[in-house]
């Protein structure tokens, strides 16, 4: 009878469990659509910025600060990742990506609290931490390219990099690392069948670049911020379907657990009934 209870108690535990997962899951599920239709719409933008600067880079000869390296033994690498748990394995793969290089010269700028939790248990030099959800992302964008910038502008590092989780599908997302400081040369991924057109550039190619370096760079960052976002409530979203569903099969399981022992004990009465009327006969 003991058996019994303890069964019974350990079902209404793991039925209590599945019901928050179930809920959890489908708050993530109406986040991630909203996150994932926000990182794909931006990227067309991001795209066509990028082949304008590749278009530049192969037609004319520009100069910019931000195309220049410097001779700053420090590097400067932004962690994006959630500010929560219960995303599976998405901020773990991030951070084993940083473990491969070295750090020891590095200063890090970390969005999101784990990601803050980890440089502070790795003592790393932390320069700014921000929560991936305190502010709206463009605003966040644009603090974190006044730092990077302004680093880099001062010499005070000589490589920006940026370490997130890049979104593919719900169910995988890559952790990624995109160098933003110098700006490297870019390949021309435009269509083919526009390859051959001319563009135009008013008032100068100079001027236009002044402009467009800056922007490029906070648009890429945006970007990174919309894919890290897109990748967080994809991940939650199958980690807690994940968990759901195994709480369901451990029902099933406690389920059949409780009907063999109640069997054996209704067995077991039966036998002690038919005993006993033998032995007054």
């Amino acid at each position: 009878m003991a058996q019994l209870r303890e069964i019974r108690k350990r079902i209404k535990s793991v039925e209590s469990t599945k019901k928050v997962t179930h809920a959890m899951e489908l708050v993530a599920a109406a986040k991630m659509r909203k996150s994932q239709q926000a990182a794909i719409s931006a990227r067309p933008y991001s795209i066509n910025l990028h082949e304008i600067l590749a278009k530049i880079q192969k037609t004319s000869r520009i100069a910019h600060s931000f195309l220049r390296g410097n001779d700053s033994p420090k590097e400067m690498k932004i962690i994006i990742t959630s500010d929560r748990g219960l995303t599976g394995g998405l901020n773990i793969n991030i951070f084993r990506e940083i473990l491969k290089e070295e750090s020891k010269t590095s200063s890090f700028v970390t969005v999101g609290k784990k990601a803050q939790q980890f440089a502070g248990k790795m003592n790393y030099n932390l320069l700014a931490s921000f929560g991936s959800e305190e502010i709206p992302q463009i605003a966040l964008a644009r603090q974190l390219t006044k730092i990077a910038t302004k680093a880099f502008l001062n010499k005070e590092v000589s490589k920006v990099s940026l370490f997130y989780p890049h979104f593919e599908s719900t169910v995988t997302q890559t952790p990624r690392q995109i160098q933003v400081l110098p700006i490297l040369p870019m390949e021309n991924t435009e269509n083919p069948k526009s390859a051959n057109g001319e563009h135009l550039f008013e008032p100068s190619i100079n001027e236009i670049v002044k402009v467009i370096m800056p922007h490029h760079i906070l648009t890429e960052i945006f970007q990174t911020l919309l894919e890290a976002k897109a990748s967080e409530h994809s991940a939650r979203m199958v980690a807690m379907k994940n968990a759901t569903d195994a709480a369901g099969d451990l029902i099933d399981d406690l389920t059949l657990n409780y009907n063999q022992a109640r069997q054996e004990m209704i067995t077991k009465e039966l036998l002690d009934i038919v005993t006993a009327q033998r032995a007054f006969r």
